[in-house]
């Protein structure tokens, strides 16, 4: 009996985090009972939230058989601080104004946090109810702290995310870089993971759309978590916690961006399909009885996944099926699947399809074709679905990383195995490879991944004026004359009074004057957006009721000048506004754009109205919803 009570029950490190996470959890529920407006129950949800994410990648490691030895975590926590350092550096020396979709999480994050002001269950109640949009508010959740600490600025929202998404990123990321060398039997496990870890940290399009304050790679954490969870096991027993892990992390990757469900349903075909094949090659081995199990509990989780997804996700799942994307996105497909897979060798680049050459050359060789396989049907499936809607910008690369992590470690593991022949060459390549993928420059037309210093020296004719634009909008130098004429708004704009830009292109928008000094954003309700996408913009009536017409000279249009509608629109107010506006204001913007406010000298009428609606009667032929219709209920309460 002594030998009983001396006995100490020491709980398990993941007893001890789960308890942790409950006792935060509890004291969440007691702030939010005893305090509901507190100004810190938000940032302390979000400190929670991160806190569950990361203990959550830990078990994924757990569950997918990866352990992390000190040289990883050693590894990991360098990295880390190198990360932070070129965070710092590369937003620090430029000057970007967050408009568009880059303002699309600022303005997401703002909102959420006026939202639990309210309390706890307006706020939560806030983010659920954007589960049908194409931007949901579910990663503000984890944005939030650090980002209130922060001066709430475009760029500290940028940095922020290398405290709140980068971390649980890399802790995925190192585990499948160990994964995948663990399927591929590499025996020189310190200069593969050394090679691997950095050269897909670094790729320039992971971080891209980060730079730019949007944080859709944090969609890449669930992602990586599927590929662990999934890339060497077959379903030959039932293992009822992976189950739920993979089943979290489609449902989270769903929510993090609608886009990423061509990377889901590629993926999960491409395995599927991976499954089927290597099943029928047991049946044939004498082995049916396993194969049969491995389809069985396969076509189980599945259906029962996809049934509990549909449940979980509806308002998302029904606004996917009754939306045609493909039309209403039109606009964005600028040449098909040709012009894709030219994105693609132009993002990917010499120096890494060089590096998934050596990943081929050790798969061929070991016999084991099944990572690039699936990597490759993968990317290809969901580029031809995604493409059937529109192309690819640079931030949408996030949905084909995963594949192309696969192919990169391929390659690592070939380059590490290799290592002893041309060794210094070898390491010469890498290290090239790393400064290269780290000085690239990280702005909104970036198409080939290419350091400023090879930018500024490469200056072929038909692409200056495509390269002065993104200079213009990468690094501005009109920022005061921007905030001077957001404040020239403000300043005479009375209550209920609105202004209407016109122009909404890369290089000018309403969000540059709204989101010009934040996080002060007085414009915000004052100056909505402009009218220019066929199939996403209904027709402007705010135009009608503004007091002020904001347009420039030379009209701005740097991206699709052949479907774009704004300057069609301003052709019309250019024919009738010497009877409808005055001239009050004008900006120079120092780079051979002057703006010019017009105030409104005359009330409206159904004719004036009408003149600007039949300049567009074929787009109103094809989307009436979108223009005469918002024009008659527009008429209609102003009783014309």
């Amino acid at each position: 009996m002594s030998t009983i009570l001396s006995e100490k029950k020491t709980l398990s490190p993941w007893a001890k985090g789960g308890i942790g996470l409950g006792a935060g959890a509890l004291l969440l529920v007691l702030v939010g009972l005893l305090f509901p407006t507190a100004a810190a129950f938000f940032p302390l949800v979000s400190l929670w939230c991160s806190c569950v994410l990361f203990y959550g990648a830990l078990w994924v490691l757990h569950t997918a058989g990866v352990e992390l030895d000190f040289f990883h975590r050693a590894a990991i926590i360098a990295f880390w601080a190198g990360a932070v350092l070129y965070f710092y550096w590369a937003l620090g020396r430029r000057q970007f104004i967050y408009a568009w979709d880059y303002v699309n999480y600022i303005q997401k994050q703002f909102n959420t946090e006026a939202a639990f002001a309210l309390g706890p269950v307006a706020g939560f109640k806030y983010i659920i109810s954007t589960f049908s949009e194409d931007y949901t508010n579910f990663i503000t959740l984890f944005t939030e702290f650090p980002f209130c600490l922060t001066a709430k600025t475009g760029d500290s929202y940028a940095f922020a995310q290398v405290f709140c998404v980068l971390p649980s990123l890399m802790l995925m990321l190192a585990g499948l870089t160990i994964k995948i060398g663990q399927i591929l039997e590499v025996k020189n496990k310190f200069w593969y993971f050394i090679i691997g870890f950095s050269w897909v940290l670094t790729y320039p399009f992971l971080r891209m759309s980060a730079m730019l304050a949007q944080p859709d790679w944090f969609g890449l954490i669930f992602a990586f978590a599927i590929l662990l969870l999934t890339l060497d096991y077959r379903f030959e027993k039932l293992e009822p916690g992976r189950f739920v892990l993979i089943f979290l992390a489609t449902a989270a990757i769903i929510l993090s961006r609608r886009w990423y469900l061509y990377f889901v349903v590629g993926y999960y075909f491409s395995y599927a399909l991976l499954l089927f094949v290597s099943s029928a090659k047991l049946a044939k081995q004498g082995q049916k009885g396993l194969a049969l199990r491995r389809v069985r509990n396969l076509i189980l989780f599945g259906v029962c996944a996809m049934a509990a997804m549909v449940v979980l996700l509806w308002p998302m799942v029904s606004k996917i099926l009754a939306f045609n994307y493909s039309d209403r996105y039109s606009y964005y497909n600028v040449g098909g699947i040709a012009v894709e897979l030219y994105y693609h060798a132009m993002r990917t680049g010499l120096l890494n399809l060089i590096l998934i050459l050596f990943g081929l050359w050790l798969c061929v060789k070991r016999k084991k074709p099944s990572l690039p396989v699936l990597a490759l049907c993968e990317l290809m499936l969901s580029m031809l679905l995604f493409t059937r809607v529109q192309n690819s910008g640079s931030h949408q690369m996030l949905l084909y990383v995963p594949a192309y992590v696969i192919l990169f470690l391929c390659g690592a593991a070939g380059l590490a195995e290799s290592i002893e022949h041309f060794k210094i060459p070898k390491l010469c390549f890498w290290v090239f490879t790393l400064l290269f993928a780290v000085s690239v420059r990280c702005s909104p037309l970036t198409v080939m991944a290419l350091p400023e210093f090879v930018i500024h020296a490469f200056h072929p004719a038909d692409l200056a004026e495509y390269q002065r634009l993104d200079e213009l909008t990468y690094d501005r130098k009109d920022k005061p004359q921007i905030q001077a004429m957001a404040q020239w708004l403000v300043e005479h704009l009375g209550e209920g009074e609105v202004a209407y830009m016109i122009p909404d292109d890369m290089l000018y928008n309403p969000g540059h004057l709204r989101n010009c000094d934040l996080p002060n954003h007085a414009l915000d309700g004052k100056l909505p957006d402009s009218f220019s996408v066929p199939g996403t913009h209904y027709f402007p009536t705010g135009f009608f009721d503004a007091r002020y017409v904001v347009t420039a000279d030379p009209f701005p249009l740097s991206l699709a000048p052949d479907t774009e509608l704004g300057h069609r629109f301003n052709a019309v107010f250019l024919q009738l506004r010497e009877t409808t506006h005055q001239q009050v204001a004008t900006f120079d913007m120092g780079n051979g754009t002057v703006f010019t406010i017009w105030e409104r000298t005359t009330p409206v009428t159904r004719e004036e109205v009408e003149t600007y609606l039949h300049e567009f009667d074929a787009e109103n032929a094809k989307y009436p919803e979108m223009f005469s219709s918002v024009v008659e209920n527009w008429l209609a309460v102003h009783g014309l």
